[in-house]
């Protein structure tokens, strides 16, 4: 009990120790969430990692990296999103794992070492997506990766991610999806080929797609953009204007500022200094109002987060408050569960008692059921030699004297030739009961003596036991077998052979039968024997009053090897017994 107790208030403990861990994770992925890195850091730093699950170690590993990662530390971010990927493989997580494959792509091409190659993390990433059979996610990947090859050294390369990406939209028939691929080729021709009419040409391609006023301002600004490259100063402020047109109001004064210092460094490269000079004051006054709606926001702000944090206090106050009552539950239900298994034990000790006392029992009563058996065996065995001692005595013996007899009554026939017809008669009928006296002798010596050959096996022996009682009484004994070629066990067909003597013996004796037929069948583990006679039968009711040498003996012989014994009978229908003996 006391070990119990002491396991319950380790797991307790191990829960709140979890719950308080589970607790730093949900903070240090907030303040990554609100752009806080260092705090967030400083948080995981807090965390032993001893006491973490293996998906919150794996989400430890990975929230360290994404802070790395976001503060430009790719060397550092590296490590820890191969331990990340590592623990995700290990929970089948694969979704997060592809994640992490374009996570490791960005970071390994950022380091730029030789020695890290990253096509491997981008044939994963894309063998994931492949597999989902999810067109829409799959092209989102070609994207992603063409963006992170959106370089001048590897600009073909975005190109051919881009192109993988637009082939998924054209079958899709995503017409926005597809202005946004056409625009993207316009830029990579714009910031990274000399093709500038290129660039032009997919911009004004994709405003044939486009429907949103906002993504057609891009546009214009983009091509805008590329007329000022190629020198072309009219065309672009004619450009920056219609954008201008197109800008919505809830972008206008972000979206303006930019738009205006653009529009007056182009007025400056055209050499309209009056047109310049309008622009950069434009430029300002949306300078000052942003620098005050920045203000403004700082201030909401800091008076946002002080809200937070005094309803985070709260709810770390309710979840402490939580863990405590759920501890305390937890520690109620396992008292009531270590009651429950006492009382259950000593239940099953009790149990185990009886079932003690009940196999003592039992032993005692196979004890005596064997010795029973062996006393059987033994009775059985005497028989068996009694029965040869008389045999042999019948055959030797009375048998010799009646041949002397017979011999000498013979040769007073011969001496006696002259008698009168009266007397040779009776000469005749002594003679003739003579033969029956001394053939009976030798049949009956014979049937007492008769046992099986080992060398010729059980069927042979039993169908020869059949012939010679077949000769000497007035009845017919078939024997049937079926798959009985494999021999038994000798000890065993010496068995069968003298229950099935007994049962001849019992049908000659009493059932005055003029037929006994004698099936035989083996199967793969036991040996089914059938014995019909169509003699005058009996009720087999009364073997259980009659415990002699006949059918009760057959039956405990047949119980002591294994077997079962079914006796089907009535007065006037003759007998079947059927015995099913397994294979030792």
């Amino acid at each position: 009990m006391k070990k119990l107790l002491t396991f319950c208030g380790l797991l307790i403990f191990g829960l709140v120790s979890c719950f308080a861990q589970q607790e730093l994770l949900g903070k240090a992925e907030a303040s990554k969430e609100a752009d806080n890195y260092q705090i967030s850091l400083d948080l995981l730093s807090e965390i032993d990692t001893t006491k973490l699950s293996v998906p919150q170690k794996a989400r430890f590993y990975y929230l360290q990296a994404a802070n790395y990662k976001f503060r430009k530390e790719d060397s550092e971010a590296y490590p820890l999103l191969l331990k990340a990927k590592k623990l995700y493989t290990t929970i089948d997580s694969l979704e997060k794992v592809a994640t992490i494959n374009l996570e490791l792509f960005q970071v390994v091409k950022n380091i730029g070492s030789d020695q890290l190659h990253y096509e491997e993390y981008i044939n994963e990433y894309l063998d994931y997506h492949l597999s989902q059979n999810n067109p829409k996610n799959l092209r989102k990947a070609y994207i992603r990766i063409a963006v992170n090859f959106a370089r001048k050294a590897t600009v073909d390369s975005s190109f051919a991610y881009f192109r993988k990406a637009l082939h998924l939209i054209i079958i899709d028939k995503d017409t926005l999806a597809e202005a946004d691929m056409l625009n993207n080729f316009g830029v990579l021709h714009n910031e990274f080929t000399p093709y500038k009419d290129s660039a032009l040409y997919y911009f004004k391609t994709s405003r044939r797609l486009y429907r949103k006023s906002e993504d057609l301002q891009v546009s214009y600004q983009n091509t805008a953009s590329a007329y000022k490259k190629i020198g072309e100063y009219d065309r672009a402020i004619a450009s920056y204007q219609k954008a201008d047109s197109l800008l919505g109001k809830q972008y206008r004064k972000e979206r303006k500022h930019f738009l205006y210092d653009l529009m007056a460094k182009t007025y400056e490269l055209a050499n309209k200094p009056t047109k310049a000079l309008e622009y950069y004051k434009l430029t300002q006054a949306y300078q000052d109002s942003l620098n005050l709606k920045e203000q403004e926001k700082a201030i909401y702000d800091i008076q946002t987060k002080y809200e937070v944090q005094k309803k985070e206090n709260e709810n770390l106050r309710l979840k402490q408050y939580r863990i405590w009552l759920f501890s305390g539950i937890i520690l109620l239900v396992l008292l009531l569960v270590a009651s429950y298994l006492v009382y259950r034990n000593r239940m099953a000790k009790k149990q185990l008692q009886i079932k003690q006392s009940a196999l003592e029992k039992n032993q005692l009563e196979k004890q005596l059921k064997d010795q029973e058996l062996a006393g059987l065996d033994a009775m059985l065995e005497g028989q068996e030699k009694e029965r040869q001692q008389i045999a042999n005595d019948l055959h030797d013996n009375l048998g010799g004297l009646l041949a002397t007899l017979k011999l000498h009554f013979q040769n007073l026939k011969i001496k006696t030739g002259r008698l009168r017809d009266e007397q040779d008669e009776l000469f005749k009928t002594t003679d003739s009961l003579l033969d029956e006296t001394y053939q009976q002798v030798r049949n009956y010596a014979h049937q007492r003596n008769a046992s099986l050959k080992t060398s010729e096996g059980l069927v042979p022996s039993i169908k020869n036991y059949a012939a010679k009682v077949s000769v000497g009484n007035s009845l017919v004994i078939h024997i049937e077998d079926h798959d009985m070629e494999r021999r038994l066990e000798t000890s065993l067909e010496i068995t069968i052979f003298r229950i099935l003597q007994e049962l001849i013996t019992n049908v000659i004796k009493h059932a005055e039968a003029s037929e006994i037929i004698v099936h035989l069948t083996a199967f793969d583990d036991h040996i089914n024997i059938m014995v019909e006679d169509d003699g005058k039968g009996f009720n087999p009711s009364i073997l259980k009053e009659n415990n002699g040498m006949g059918l009760g003996s057959i039956i405990k012989r047949v119980e002591h090897i294994g077997g079962e014994v079914e006796i089907d009978s009535q007065p006037g229908g003759g007998t079947t017994v059927i015995l099913n003996i397994p294979m030792l």
